[in-house]
């Protein structure tokens, strides 16, 4: 089973972009909270880059707003790149589906790619 599940506030507004096919995309960075506290007793914050695809790519890009609360279902992408006879795995975080939460902005959306 390959799922991960994150919620999250909005920290750049996504790009959209397409790709050489006419497919559209873009990544939208979150900031969420760590469920525990440092050795300063301080409560560090993680920062996610997800990429969105075709339709739900473009919805995102016109609806965000820096802040919003967003919940994000989807899977983990590994691409494999060789270097100098050496292998890499880089990793994405691709979504599937994404819920407004809250936002400034009152809005009643519900995504599904």
């Amino acid at each position: 089973m390959n799922v991960f599940c994150v919620v999250g506030q909005i920290e750049q507004l996504p790009s959209l972009k397409e790709t050489a096919n006419g497919i559209k995309t873009c990544n939208v960075m979150i900031k969420t909270e760590r469920a525990f506290a440092n050795s300063d007793g301080e409560y560090e914050m993680d920062h996610i880059l997800i990429e969105v695809w075709r339709g739900l790519a473009e919805t995102i890009a016109n609806v965000a707003q820096i802040d919003d609360l967003i919940a994000v279902k989807g899977r983990v992408a590994s691409r494999k790149v060789i270097k100098d006879d050496r292998t890499f795995y880089n990793y994405a975080f691709v979504a599937e589906k994404i819920d407004f939460l809250s936002s400034k902005v009152k809005k009643k959306l519900f995504f599904n790619s």
